[in-house]
């Protein structure tokens, strides 16, 4: 019984807060609600209560013109009805679409303003996924919340006139009713048990499921899976997939339809003995033909849409907002919160300072970082340089603000970086992750994206400075033109070179006092490289830089070369400072070097 009433308690929070939102964004959406539920609990008397005055007038009187108004009451009533229920169902079809792209849009902005360590977080997608799935076919959405809540109000407002009607015939008629429905509603409780059961278990196989038919059948893998007969994989894997999903759905069907047995059968011997009982009392002469009629009418009405129509629309809606619930979780999650205030004159921007700086992952107990200590001066060239995983790009996520420290401080101008306002202090960085993505927008929208106070006018330069002005010179479009072929058949599929070069000529568009490049050039050859290190070199000029990559030649021009190891600074120095040293750079330079001197 506690679960009963904790499970009410949980859906009645989950209707509020999407109907709190749903006034926000459509204020007509519940009174449109409330409008439904009044006309559906007037209409059905007008099928129950008008006929008992037609059949008395045709055994009584027989009065033609008496029986042609009630005739006409009972149809111009229904007609009435019908045609007002379907104009509010076409008004919330067409509001309830809409909410339910706000609630898309909704999770789409929380993806972009929650911390940005739910985005690397299992659970955190997960959640998403339950948000998606919860919201769509298992519970329909808002729509299928109102659907509930408008069949419930619709019963409670149908039960008390029906009450009035069955108790002056037979309150036995009543209990009888009630105990139909008690076995009905302990089924149907089970049925959603099991639904409930497979909900839980779908966001993972729905991962895989989404992989297999969405992302690895789009053209990035087409060449993988023609070359190397991946086809033969991909599919062995779907039917696997497909095995699961249906074992999970036929358990659960079985379930359902166990269940369901006794709750129909239930349902027909309450029909057959209540037909009966009435009848008895219609011949024994104690109800008239026209009572037994509408009584008959009135424990249809009772028991399936007062009763059952009550337990049943209650449990559904547990059911729904339980589903509904994972986009309340999602959407729970903590917003990146940026609370520094302090103006950031960049102008006066006189380097960065590491001060005794730890860090570890959120729910982690293993630092990345270990007590880092450094200073980079303004205008200096920084090659950061060590083995996978040493943290050297966790640095610049730290750098970017994107965590924060677990121990220490990160200083510009004397203060910690997280006392200036987040907008201004971003304004410093132009970043290319190795991991860039592009947009499916033009050239020129993917390079000027959110850069709003660059002063450079012309995207040529730009061009010129990443290598693809000959390029793009060359494309019909040039700069309109879209990237890769999603929205235009007459956009561009770019190579991983190329892509990585307008990456970077979103970066030199933004003109920052502080450039970061964590490896973008892996997709390049050493020659394409060292031209584009050597174009920014001509460009960052009296800038701040800050490099990372794996090919230890491109840290020749920097003026100082940072080694990460076991978590912590190893090796300060130039280029030649450190093969002198013989240390951990010299062993790693020369390793790679004896490729070129053997090729």
């Amino acid at each position: 019984m506690k679960s009963l009433f904790a499970s009410i308690r949980k859906s009645y929070r989950t209707c509020r807060y999407f109907y709190k939102l749903a006034a926000k964004e459509k204020r007509g959406y519940l009174f449109v609600i409330i409008l439904s539920i009044l006309i559906s609990s007037i209409a059905p008397f007008i099928n129950i209560l008008v006929p008992k005055y037609v059949i008395d007038e045709l055994m009584g009187e027989q009065n033609r013109q008496m029986i042609f108004v009630y005739v006409l009451t009972i149809a111009a009533g229904n007609f009435l009805a019908a045609v007002i229920t379907r104009i509010l169902q076409e008004i919330r079809a067409v509001q309830e679409d809409m909410l339910s792209r706000r609630f898309d849009l909704s999770m789409s902005e929380k993806a972009m303003k929650m911390k940005f360590a739910y985005t690397e977080t299992e659970s955190a997608l997960s959640a998403r996924q339950r948000a998606e799935t919860g919201m769509s076919w298992y519970s329909g959405g808002i729509k299928g919340m109102s659907d509930c809540v408008v069949k419930i109000g619709t019963s409670f407002g149908v039960f008390f006139g029906v009450v009035y009607i069955v108790v002056r015939i037979s309150p036995l008629l009543l209990l009888m009713s009630v105990f139909v429905v008690s076995v009905n509603s302990f089924c149907t409780s089970k049925i959603n048990q099991a639904s409930q059961e497979v909900f839980e278990k779908t966001p993972a196989i729905n991962k895989f499921y989404s992989y297999i038919y969405t992302r690895i059948t789009g053209r990035a893998y087409a060449k993988e899976l023609r070359l190397y007969h991946g086809g033969d994989l991909v599919e062995k894997k779907s039917i696997e997939n497909a095995d699961e999903l249906n074992k999970m759905d036929n358990e659960c069907a079985r379930k359902q339809f166990t269940w369901g047995i006794p709750g129909s059968v239930m349902s027909a011997l309450g029909y057959g003995v209540s037909y009966c009982y009435l009848g008895i009392m219609a011949l024994r002469g104690t109800i008239s033909v026209s009572e037994f009629v509408m009584c008959i009418t009135a424990i249809e009405t009772f028991t399936n849409e007062c009763l059952l129509a009550i337990i049943t629309n209650t449990q559904q809606l547990i059911m729904k907002s339980n589903f509904m619930n994972a986009f309340m979780e999602y959407m729970s999650l903590e917003d990146e919160s940026h609370t520094g205030t302090q103006e950031l004159d960049i102008a006066h921007f006189d380097g960065i300072s590491f001060e005794h700086v730890s860090f570890r992952y959120p729910g982690s107990d293993q630092y990345i970082l270990k007590d880092i200590n450094l200073k980079i001066k303004r205008g200096e060239r920084i090659s950061i340089v060590g083995l996978n995983g040493a943290g050297k790009s966790t640095l610049v996520k730290l750098i970017c603000r994107l965590y924060e420290v677990t121990e220490g401080t990160i200083k510009i101008c004397g203060k910690n970086i997280n006392e200036y306002s987040y907008e201004k202090y971003i304004k410093l960085l132009s970043v290319v992750f190795q991991d860039f993505k592009l947009f499916g927008y033009s050239l020129d929208e993917n390079i000027r994206l959110g850069s709003r106070d660059s002063k450079l006018e012309s995207l040529d330069a730009v061009y010129e400075i990443s290598g693809i002005g000959d390029w793009v010179e060359g494309l019909r479009d040039k700069g309109e033109t879209l990237v890769c072929k999603d929205f235009d058949e007459n956009g561009v599929e770019l190579s991983g070179g190329q892509a990585q070069k307008v990456a970077i000529a979103r970066a030199v568009y933004r003109d920052a006092p502080i450039v970061i490049l964590d490896e973008p050039t892996a997709a390049l050859d050493p020659v394409a490289e060292y031209e584009v290190y050597n174009r920014f070199n001509d460009l960052i000029r009296n800038k701040t830089a800050i490099y990372i990559s794996h090919r230890l030649s491109s840290c020749r021009f920097c003026d100082k070369i940072i080694v990460i190891s076991d978590r912590t600074i190893k090796e300060i120095g130039t280029h030649e400072e450190l093969l002198n040293l013989q240390g951990i750079y010299a062993e790693m330079f020369q390793t790679q070097a004896q490729w070129y001197v053997e090729g």
